[in-house]
C-alpha cells in the first residue's frame, strides 16, 4: 500500500476544499471497499478524506426532488416513504 494521509474536516465546506486542493485525493466513509482497493493497487489516492462525522445523513426534498445525502444508509432508503411513492 502507498502512503497517504488522513484528514478529519469538521464541516462539509472544508471536506469541499480539501478534495479541491488534491486532485488524487479521495473521500472515505464508512462500508467503503477503498482500502481494499488501495491493497490491491487498484487505487492510490494521496490522502483520505474522512467525511463520517459530518451531517450527510439526511433526505431531503429540494426542488421536486429529493437529495440524498452521502452517508445515508441504503437500509434507510430502502424505507422512506418518499423514495418509494417516487
Amino acid at each position: 500500500m502507498n502512503r497517504f494521509s488522513y484528514v478529519r474536516p469538521d464541516a462539509v465546506a472544508a471536506a469541499v476544499r480539501e478534495r479541491a486542493s488534491d486532485p488524487r485525493a479521495r473521500f472515505i466513509a464508512g462500508g467503503t471497499n477503498l482500502l481494499d482497493l488501495m491493497k490491491y493497487d487498484v487505487e492510490a489516492p494521496s490522502r483520505l478524506i474522512d467525511i463520517t462525522r459530518l451531517p450527510l445523513r439526511d433526505v431531503q426534498e429540494v426542488d421536486g426532488g429529493l437529495r440524498i445525502g452521502a452517508l445515508v444508509p441504503n437500509s434507510d432508503l430502502a424505507y422512506d416513504r418518499r423514495i418509494e411513492e417516487r
